[in-house]
């Protein structure tokens, strides 16, 4: 029993540092370009993924290069080819929300 001690006190450290470490924070976008990119990447994760095999959603090459251009600080080109993709895709592109306009 004796030799389980050491290992049970590790457990028990692992588990208070594990639970006394903040996780890691999100980041919000701060600015009105950022909160429309996040707007347009966050329409079309929502409303493209369908159940069908051909629906490719969050794998789409257009809205995975889009968010990173977004991440990147390229905002125009971002939300650029986010209009684009939604509008190929027959989507409305929805207004920029009141959030991103209040900022």
């Amino acid at each position: 029993m004796t030799y389980l001690l050491p290992f049970l006190s590790l457990f028990l450290v692992a588990a208070f540092v594990c639970l006394a470490l903040p996780g890691r924070a999100v980041a919000e976008p701060t600015s009105p370009e950022a909160s429309r990119c996040k707007q347009l990447i966050d329409y079309y994760d929502r409303y493209s993924a369908g159940r069908s095999a051909h629906s490719d959603g969050r794998r789409n090459m257009t809205r995975i290069a889009a968010s990173i251009d977004c991440e990147r600080g390229d905002y125009a080109r971002g939300i650029a080819e986010m209009e684009e993709l939604l509008q190929s895709r027959k989507f409305k592109v929805p207004p920029a929300s009141a959030t991103a306009n209040a900022r």
